[in-house]
């Protein structure tokens, strides 16, 4: 009988999954312990084993996620002649977890080190790979400095293929542990490059002995000499942002193998630029791996790129496309990592959590190395070691499952920044483009408000899919700095959507001259500066890939289109916009860039409009623009009578013209009137 046989059974087996998925959590939510789908948990009752998915990361498991095998066949295999050939166990062990399942299956495969999970007799077994303990079990002195810091309270497991093999090792050194000094085999058990197993009969038991080694071993640490780099080669600040402008966009380009260019993350921490602009840090980089998650989430080998600062745009990209297919025509393939001397590294996926995950999993193997050379040495996994890794079917699996299931949607895999996306048309566009599977930067001078808009986007499409940050358009530092945070985040953009703009309603003979430039500055010379920023990043994406096109979308206005009394501002600066259209396309066609203006009718309920103290409305009631008005609702009224279609615009209208004006391919410089019949281009 086991757990799922009686109610009490389960009320058991509900109970120890709640603590289990709890323990996983508070591990895999701490950097130090887990980073991606790395490492693994599992507790046993009443002959069953529930163990962590494959792929499926600590931080996100629950109790539903879990899943439930018999051990019972599980050791069977375990314990079955040696001379039985096992290459790696992939197709063997799986096949025998996958029919030791209970329950109904799903498709879902057991982590593949489920084996060992089984034989050790404790209750809760926790499998991590924390940063501090691998620069032990990595290090060329591992199994010494163990024994030096731990005793017998620690046994030393010699770096084993994963699987089948691995489960039969540990089970074998228990057993001579046990034969040896008669005592039972300790609880911790340190795997030589590949972190640390933790046996428990509780919880609490688990977490305390795994801070606890963290602890010891950061406490020796304490006690050697620090690294020295040596010379470390480091860019000026300007030549490093021209650096970043060219290298960024062109590698989201020269590194796309399908129609969506990668998401790239750039990292310049102290520990990056050491390691890329050092010997001794190029050695790390190029040691070779140290742990199978290493493997798995970042490749092998980066890809080290020389890039001369003051080579020409043409000539980087050349020289990167070159290297890009010499290593991509190798055994090692294309790279994850491309560290760039002087500058840092870049890290690429097809989405900013995959890519932000490569960029931690690879910063945190150069930590090891660091640490691990300040204790005697580095071990990096022999060629035969790491080969079987590169190759094994149960870590590809492993690597599919942690990438996720493809986005989908019109947006899917774009970069797109979005000014004066914090609220109305801007934020509507925002939302809209998220779900549609896009990458988004809700740009805007309320920079507080863009920024919980966008953490509340990202909460529910994922990591990286909106961020928010601060932009005011009339100043080109800001602009630039903004742009400077899209390139070290995405690699580049896809899409500028410039929708900033301010409105101010005035007689020309009455309306204040600082309302007047305001107005100006905000919609004509904000538009100006956005793609003044945003077109030599385009291009350059173009350059690496030529039949890669951008956009550029100005949110312009009906009044860009037709005069418009009493608010001859915001319609001289929406017809001057018209004008930047036309000639940005004339001029950036050739960059690959294709730039078109949409100009929607009156969005009546939006903030611009509807804003109870300084809306449109109350600004054309109290400056009488329209005639015999007593309300805002005569306003408001007075405004749907101008329209054929009979209400005003909203932000579906305009997404329906923009995801048209990005897919259509032979348009450019237009200017697309959404106004539901009210304006008719002649």
């Amino acid at each position: 009988m086991n757990t799922q046989s009686t109610p009490e059974g389960q009320s058991i087996a509900r109970g120890l999954l709640n603590e289990l998925v709890a323990l996983a959590r508070r591990f895999g939510k701490d950097p130090e312990f887990a980073r991606g789908g790395g490492g693994n948990i599992s507790v046993k009752t009443d002959g069953v084993l529930y163990i962590k998915p494959s792929g499926t990361s600590l931080a996100s498991l629950t109790p539903e996620s879990v899943i439930a095998l018999d051990i019972g066949p599980l050791m069977k295999l375990l314990n079955a002649p040696p001379e039985r050939p096992v290459a790696g166990g992939t197709d063997e062990v799986m096949q025998v977890a996958l029919s030791a399942r209970v329950g109904v299956p799903d498709g879902r495969r057991p982590s593949v080190e489920l084996l060992f999970h089984a034989l050790i007799p404790e209750r809760y077994v926790l499998h991590t790979h924390p940063t501090t303990v691998n620069a032990v079990t990595c290090g060329a002195r591992g199994a010494e400095i163990a024994e030096q810091l731990f005793g017998s309270s620690v046994l030393w497991i010699p770096y084993t293929d994963p699987g089948l093999p691995l489960a039969r090792v540990i089970r074998d050194a228990r057993r001579s542990h046990e034969e040896r000094t008669g005592t039972a085999a300790p609880r911790t058990m340190f795997l030589q490059n590949h972190g640390v197993i933790v046996a428990g009969d509780s919880t609490a038991e688990i977490e305390e002995v795994s801070t606890a080694l963290v602890a010891a071993i950061q406490a020796h640490l304490a006690k050697q000499a620090p690294i020295s780099w040596g010379d470390v080669e480091r860019l000026e600040p300007d030549q490093a942002r021209a650096a970043l402008h060219a290298v960024g966009p062109a590698l989201r380009a020269l590194l796309a193998t399908g129609d969506r260019l990668k998401i790239v993350t750039f990292d310049d921490s102290p520990l990056a630029v050491s390691m890329a602009g050092s010997a001794l840090g190029r050695e790390f980089a190029l040691g070779g791996p140290l742990t199978p998650d290493q493997i798995v989430y970042a490749g092998s080998f980066p890809l080290l790129a020389e890039v001369p600062a003051e080579a020409s745009p043409d000539s980087l990209v050349d020289a990167l496309r070159s290297a890009i297919a010499e290593r991509s025509a190798s055994e090692a393939g294309p790279p994850a990592v491309v560290v760039v001397p002087g500058l840092g590294l870049f890290a690429a996926g097809d989405s900013y959590a995959q890519a932000d995950t490569v960029r931690q999993v690879y910063l945190d193997a150069i930590g090891v190395s660091v640490e691990a050379h300040r204790l005697g040495g580095v071990r990096p996994l022999a060629e035969a070691e790491r080969s079987f890794i590169e190759r094994w079917e149960a870590e590809a699996y492993r690597r599919n499952v942690a990438a996720g299931l493809p986005v989908a949607g019109r947006a899917r895999g774009l970069v797109v920044v979005a000014t004066g996306a914090a609220q109305g048309f801007g934020q509507a566009i925002a939302a809209d483009l998220v779900a549609e599977g896009g990458h988004v930067v809700l740009a805007d001078i309320n920079a507080e408000l863009a920024k919980r808009e966008a953490r509340a986007l990202a909460s529910a499409a994922g990591s990286g899919r909106a961020v928010g940050v601060p932009l005011d358009v009339t100043d080109d530092a800001s602009v630039a700095a903004c742009f400077d945070d899209v390139v070290r985040r995405y690699g580049g953009l896809d899409l500028l959507v410039s929708n900033a703009g301010i409105l101010r309603a005035g007689s020309v003979t009455a309306q204040p001259v600082a309302e007047f430039d305001a107005v100006t500055r905000v919609n004509y010379r904000g538009y100006f500066l956005c793609v003044r920023h945003a077109a030599p990043v385009l291009a350059q994406q173009h350059r690496a890939r030529p039949d890669y096109w951008g956009d550029i979308v100005e949110i312009n206005s009906k009044s860009g289109l037709v005069g418009s009394s009493r608010n001859s501002a915001y319609a001289g600066a929406k017809f001057g916009g018209v004008g930047l259209t036309q000639s940005f396309a004339l001029e950036l066609v050739g960059d690959g860039i294709k730039v078109n203006a949409i100009c929607p009718g009156n969005f009546l309920d939006g903030p611009l409009w509807a804003d109870p103290d300084n809306g449109l409305f109350v600004q054309y009631l109290r400056e009488g623009k329209v005639p015999g008005a007593q309300t805002v609702e005569d306003v408001r009224r007075f405004y749907e009578a101008k329209v054929p279609m009979g209400r005003g615009c909203t932000p579906a209208d305009v997404l329906a013209a923009l995801y048209y004006v990005v897919a259509q391919k032979y348009e450019t410089g237009q200017a697309i009137p959404v106004t539901g019949g009210q304006v008719m281009l002649k």
